[in-house]
């Protein structure tokens, strides 16, 4: 049976929300208004100032990779791209990669460069963004080694942390020695799977796109070098995120391991878990286990939650505002429409 993507859609919102609805239940909404208002305005505008530094070193640091292939388009309109893409990840459940082509799309229309030179600038530096996040997930593992972390959990984080590093040692071994991995895998389907036309199609795109990033690791290693440094800084003000929260509502201050191990035990959730817009419901869950760990109550978890999805939602409405500005938002109902007929 063949699910259109609204459908899927409707039906992870749906499955979200109930899971919501029983977490909030069980803890009692009123617990968690409470710790919300106990944040303050301060709070929330030094967390507002921490999204704003995350999403501006994001773009520098892709801004320095498209420098470095050619690409030439203004700072702002590539922050507000940057903006709209997260906008359009944010709401996909997609482990935040469905917002990518709109990046493209934007700076398509405002530049001479090509769509695939440009989708190839994003995904080197997704991989830029991707290193410096499996770089504090693996100080995070390694710090749980040195702490009071149950068993199974610190296994549980070792091995995902493996398994995050060895894809990423993968993808940069397949573009920096030009092994294209992904065009022979696609070969390799042409040769055993019917749909030929189709599968040639891809192969031709994943092949110009492969050779597109190999020029990351290639040519333009020290753009792609730069622009790792500037992720880090941008993965720093994602990881301040649990302790500017927890010290406006409980003064509470947490050692550099509780932070590195919070940092990566999130990124884990939200990057595997993603599988409900916004992460409803099931990034609440998983915080309650992963605050448990560090002596936080559910009530707190779910607050924490909610105070950064209002500020991530006022930038999803800025960004998804900015794409109807650009057109973007015709665009990609178009092609879903196309998609599902």
């Amino acid at each position: 049976m063949h699910f259109s993507r609204k459908t899927t859609t409707i039906v992870s919102v749906i499955v979200g929300l109930v899971i919501l609805g029983g977490i909030l239940w069980y803890i009692g909404p009123g617990n968690v208004i409470n710790q919300v208002i106990t944040l303050g305005w301060d709070g929330f505008g030094v967390i507002i100032l921490s999204i704003l530094g995350m999403f501006t070193f994001w773009t520098i640091a892709w801004i320095v990779i498209m420098r470095g292939y050619g690409v030439k388009a203004p700072i702002t309109l590539s922050f507000w791209a940057r903006i709209g893409s997260f906008a359009v990840s944010y709401l996909t459940p997609s482990m935040h990669f469905g917002g990518e082509p709109v990046r493209a799309l934007v700076i398509e229309r405002e530049s001479d460069s090509s769509y695939s030179r440009i989708f190839a600038t994003i995904v080197a530096e997704r991989i830029s963004m991707m290193t410096a996040l499996v770089a504090a997930i693996v100080m995070g593992a390694l710090f749980g080694l040195f702490s009071k972390i149950p068993k199974d959990t610190l296994l549980y984080l070792i091995l995902i942390s493996l398994l995050f590093v060895a894809l990423l040692v993968t993808l940069i071994v397949n573009f920096y020695k030009k092994l294209f991995l992904f065009t022979r895998f696609i070969a390799f389907l042409k040769r055993h799977l019917p749909w030929t036309e189709w599968i040639e199609k891809a192969e031709s795109i994943v092949k110009h796109l492969e050779q597109e990033i190999n020029m990351a690791f290639g040519q333009h290693i020290k753009h792609t070098f730069i622009a790792f440094l500037f992720d880090l800084v941008a993965t720093i003000f994602m990881l301040m995120r649990p302790q500017i929260y927890f010290y406006y509502t409980q003064g509470r201050l947490f050692s550099i391991i509780e932070l590195t191990m919070l940092f990566a035990l999130i990124s884990i959730l939200s990057s595997l878990f993603w599988i409900t817009p916004g992460g409803i419901g099931i990034s609440e869950g998983g915080l309650i286990g992963i605050f448990a760990l560090f002596g936080i109550k559910g009530s707190e978890a779910v607050a924490y939650s909610f105070s950064i999805k209002v500020v991530e939602f006022f930038f999803v409405g800025v960004g998804l505002a900015l794409l109807a500005r650009y057109g973007i938002m015709n665009l990609l109902f178009q092609r879903g429409k196309e998609s599902e007929s």
